[in-house]
């Protein structure tokens, strides 16, 4: 956990940000975390570590590292909400099973994209740097 904290502190200094006492019990939660949590989730594993950390500095900060592509946010269309991961490695796109009855989340790095995104890319001249997939359907225990 402690390289994953120096990694991103590294790169919130890099691009100009401070690792501001809020900013880091948010990256601890976040590191700490083994699966998605939504941002009210996450706000309560931070204030463990900093009680006065207050909601709106959460989204704010979930903000700032979905920009600086140090999390993911999970879509949960059934659910109607939103829910953020930890990108654990640089690699510029992230997949997601959603179970759209009861929100449960994995991950899964299989990505057979690189070729469609290719040609998309010299097609239309446009720079893609990420990618995001989501397979929404039902996960075992919901079917």
């Amino acid at each position: 956990m402690t390289d994953l904290l120096k990694i991103w502190g590294e790169r919130l200094r890099s691009e100009g940000y401070r690792l501001t006492r809020a900013r880091r019990a948010i990256l601890e939660a976040l590191a700490a975390g083994e699966s998605h949590m939504t941002p009210e989730e996450l706000h309560r594993q931070a204030r463990r570590r900093h009680r006065s950390l207050g909601l709106v500095t959460v989204y704010r900060t979930l903000a700032l590292l979905e920009k600086l592509n140090l999390v993911q946010r999970v879509h949960q269309g059934a659910l109607s909400c939103h829910s953020f991961i930890a990108v654990r490695l640089p690699t510029g796109h992230h997949h997601h099973l959603v179970c759209r009855t009861c929100g449960r989340v994995e991950e899964f790095p299989d990505c057979a994209l690189d070729d469609v995104l290719r040609r998309l890319q010299a097609r239309t001249g446009f720079a893609i740097e990420s990618h995001h997939v989501e397979v929404v359907g039902r996960c075992p225990e919901c079917q």
